[in-house]
């Protein structure tokens, strides 16, 4: 597959770094410098060195190379050799400086070694341009490296990347040390899907695979094998001009199987070639945990690489179709996809039909889609979003922040990290951020991350903070000696949004209030002081949702309503969830099987309706379903809260994974993506019908009808299980079919 860059590009690069150090850069242990967590210098067979010390975190900081900027120049990207010597027995994790993560803190860039072969090695350590940033008031970046054990280093290297080798490079090798670690789990392992029995027509009985054909969405496991009819199947493909569409096929091996790669031609049709893109992706089987147990899983999607494929069982194979706008001509165009296995090939035929329709994209329908994240996340993941639909991102103030110092008896804030990360955001179509201002109500009073932190560094101690919060005196209400901190920080922050052109800010107080009416505290003993929920829930956020709208009068405010059922409760009878919609501008649900009527109300009031989910809802519930109650934006819980590939231990919540080249995707996220396409062709159906002065409402009611009917048995749970799900996925193929039929009839019209 090509690679990230064409050669053209890589001598573009070579042509901007200009200022600063000549490369390569050559930092040896000598000049390590005093920041922390090595020992002292050493030598052993001709090599000087210093050791990262196990169980600690050893910095080196090299002085700028790129020139006077924070970050180096857009799309440049460089290799950081390392030469050590393998006494870890666990893989060397590799951080830069990066103005991202939790606390504007380092990023993983790669991970090496772990054998404890003693041996000298050089590893390959990518590092892309918004992966590496100066921290603020520094001329140095930042470079560490984390072990279980003492690692010799002897020197850092930086040179520039070549592409498309190190790519492939640090694909491969971040590929390896997942199945390395994994690998003393993998025989307690199970599959995530029964063992299928092959149905295999005769004309494919001899052959060392067979090729077979399924939708993108029934996924496809190491144990799945051909059923009836797909077999050597046509994959196809219909789509508008302006969209992405997945396209997915799995060969299974009727022999052990070296290097299985694939191609796939050009697409012609009458209408001359395709433009258009087609990236190539291979599935990685991965160990991820279901309650007790690991499965396997197509976990990620990584740019088309050879796989292995032991006999019996099945690999899979993902594309995604990009059309070009109006250089795509509507028609149906055919292709070929050679499949390459051990010096025998096979082919797949490929259909793809371009239909005369240009979708409305998110922000033309009105519509709002974003994924919740631990800390910043990097440009290239944002450009993804942008093609995957996403609009939006969600903040969480414990995590990301304004720096913050106490100047008299005011608050100054600092928003060197948040300013470069804004305008990057806004490059890159993000249009709206939600600020989760504080957490779980389980937790609470630490539920309070910025009245915590304002408390603690205007008025006192973290734990006089809790204690005063968490009395019965002052319990629900934000404390009094920290209200004009509070609204001077909204204030400053959304003036300084304003004048410098930030996404918009939406402000939430704290997550989930309706959590107030457990019966019962339900605290999370997890924090040393929480009392957890109550009624002061409740009152707390109404208290803050006020200070908010008059502080920052305009500014939304938003809600999480994860409950809204009858309950008598606290001296209360009625419906939990919808005594904030007075307190709030956008009301966000994961329960409306709870209050079919909840979206009516939200509208009736005057105030914008959204709903969430989490990563397992995928295509059909935050499409479809979703756009049966006509919710116009969307969270997902949560983009990337989870672990770097290796996610069989905690608890994950991710559907991407930040890389210096491409993002790395999963196939939920191309479903998520799939998800919103579907509103896209409803309010693009919409708007045809407008400007065609016709009404299409029976159209969509019967679409609303049958979604509803098919909603299977996922969601009901709304903490450990609040994803919907479809009980038949082709359903979705066919409400599609039919906007697109009325779209073209319509703009006919």
């Amino acid at each position: 597959m090509p690679r990230l860059f064409s050669s053209a590009v890589v001598l573009m690069l070579a042509v901007q770094v200009v200022a600063g150090a000549e490369l390569p850069l050559v930092v040896d242990a000598a000049q390590f410098g005093s920041a922390g967590g090595f020992g002292p210098s050493a030598t052993e067979q001709g090599r000087t060195y210093r050791c990262a010390r196990g169980g600690q975190t050893a910095v080196v900081r090299i002085a700028n190379w790129w020139g006077g900027t924070p970050r180096p120049p857009r799309d440049a990207r460089y290799v950081i050799a390392v030469d050590y010597r393998d006494t870890s027995p666990a893989p060397v994790i590799v951080e830069a400086s990066s103005g991202l993560g939790r606390y504007f803190g380092r990023t993983e860039l790669h991970r090496f070694g772990g054998e404890n072969d003693g041996r000298w090695k050089t590893a390959q350590v990518p590092a892309s341009w918004d992966l590496l940033m100066l921290p603020k008031n520094s001329t140095e970046v930042e470079i560490a490296f984390r072990a279980p054990a003492d690692v010799p280093i002897e020197r850092l290297t930086i040179r520039r990347a070549v592409l498309p080798d190190d790519q492939s490079r640090w694909e491969a090798e971040s590929r390896a040390w997942v199945a390395r670690v994994q690998s003393g789990k993998a025989a307690s392992a199970k599959h995530a899907a029964g063992d299928q029995t092959p149905d295999i027509p005769s004309a494919w009985k001899d052959k060392p695979f067979v090729p077979y054909v399924r939708a993108y969405y029934d996924w496809i496991y190491p144990n799945s094998a051909p059923q009836k009819g797909e077999a050597g199947a046509a994959i196809y493909v219909r789509m508008a001009r302006n969209e992405f569409e997945p396209a997915a096929f799995a060969v299974w091996a009727q022999r052990d199987l070296p290097a299985v790669e694939y191609s796939v031609s050009e697409l012609v049709g009458p209408a001359g070639r395709l433009q258009c893109e087609v990236r190539r992706y291979t599935a990685e089987y991965a160990l991820e945990r279901r309650g007790n147990e690991l499965v396997w899983m197509p976990q990620r999607l990584w740019p088309a690489y050879p796989v292995n494929v032991a006999r019996g069982r099945s690999a899979w194979f993902y594309m995604s179709i990009r059309t070009l706008g109006e250089a795509s001509r509507p028609g149906r165009y055919e292709g070929t996809v050679t499949i390459k296995a051990g010096g025998t090939q096979e082919h797949l035929p490929i259909v793809v039909e371009v239909l005369p329709i240009t979708l409305l994209d998110m922000d033309q329908a009105g519509l709002r889609m974003g994924g919740c994240v631990t800390g910043l996340c990097s440009a290239t993941e944002m450009a993804t979003m942008r093609e995957h639909n996403h609009n939006m991102v969600n903040l969480w103030v414990a995590g990301v922040q304004p720096g913050m110092k106490k100047a008299g008896n005011r608050v100054e804030l600092d928003f060197y990290y948040l300013d470069d990360w804004m305008k990057l955001a806004r490059e890159n179509g993000i249009g709206a951020i939600v600020w989760f201002l504080g957490g779980n109500p389980n937790g609470y009073p630490h539920t309070l991350s910025l009245e915590r932190d304002l408390y603690a560094l205007m008025c006192g101690s973290t734990e006089a903070f809790f204690r005063k919060a968490g009395s019965p005196e002052f319990r629900g209400k934000v404390l009094p000696e920290i209200r004009g901190y509070y609204a001077q920080w909204l204030k400053d922050v959304v003036a300084h949004a304003k004048a410098n052109n930030w996404p918009e800010l939406i402000f939430t107080p704290f997550d989930e209030p309706a959590k107030w009416a457990y019966p019962e505290p339900r605290a999370d003993r997890s924090y040393k002081f929480a009392i957890g929920c109550g009624p002061w829930i409740r009152d707390h956020f109404k208290d803050a949702c006020a200070l908010i709208h008059e502080a920052v009068p305009g500014t939304k405010v938003y809600i999480s309503m994860h409950r809204n059922f009858h309950r008598k409760v606290h001296g209360y009878d009625g419906r939990v969830g919808e005594i904030f919609i007075p307190d709030c501008d956008i009301i966000c649900t994961n329960a409306i099987e709870e209050d079919h009527d909840l979206g009516n109300k939200v509208r009736r009031a005057g105030k914008i309706f959204w709903q969430y989910s989490g990563v397992n809802s995928r295509r059909y519930g935050y499409g479809f379903y979703f756009g049966a109650w006509d919710s116009r934006g969307s969270l997902c819980w949560a983009y990337n809260w989870g672990a770097r590939f290796d996610i069989t231990e905690g608890s994950n919540w991710q559907y991407a994974w930040q890389s210096p080249f491409e993002t790395i995707l999963t196939p939920a996220y191309e479903e998520i993506r799939e998800g919103w396409d579907d509103r896209r062709y409803i309010e693009t159906a919409r708007a045809a019908a407008k400007a065609a002065g016709r009404d299409i409402s029976a159209l969509l009611e019967q679409i609303r009808k049958e979604t509803l009917e098919n909603r299977g048995a996922g969601g009901r749970d709304l903490v450990n299980d609040f994803w919907e799900t479809g009980r038949s996925a082709s359903k979705m193929d066919q409400w599609r079919d039919m906007l697109a039929r009325a779209i073209v009839e319509l703009s006919r019209r």
